[in-house]
């Protein structure tokens, strides 16, 4: 079972992102983040439809990168809720920012789709030891 991130984490990273970096605050169409905060534990039929910690962590950096939910910084709000459903979960990325800011940027325009980017996640992913967060 997998910690999920709910909207009011989504929203207060967001926020916490517009007031790091600018931009401007608000969501295109409120409700809208509602199906993504769902949408990376989806089942049908009774089988989920992303199934995996990466495949989820992928879905949330994925949706943000495409969709464009919010006014601004979808792609680091993007990848700030693939970072945080990975910790939440026991893991942390490897790569450097500057190769996660590539990869951020391909997702847009639509130059890695999402099981590739679950696939370079679970690369670029390692296991946080028990003690690491002590």
């Amino acid at each position: 079972m997998y910690v999920a991130l709910t909207r009011e984490q989504i929203i207060g990273l967001h926020d916490e992102l517009l007031n790091l970096y600018g931009g401007m605050p608000g969501e295109k169409e409120p409700g809208l983040i509602d199906s993504l905060v769902v949408k990376p534990f989806t089942t049908y039929f009774g089988e989920e439809q992303y199934p995996g910690l990466f495949l989820k962590a992928a879905v949330y950096l994925h949706g943000f990168a495409i969709a464009q939910y919010f006014n601004d910084g979808n792609k680091r709000t993007g990848v700030y809720c693939a970072l945080v459903f990975l910790d939440l979960n026991g893991y942390e990325l490897t790569a450097s920012w500057e190769e996660l800011y590539d990869v951020a940027l391909m997702v847009a325009n639509k130059q890695m789709g999402l099981d590739e980017l679950a696939i370079w996640l679970e690369s670029n992913s390692v296991e946080r030891r028990e003690n690491d967060n002590e």
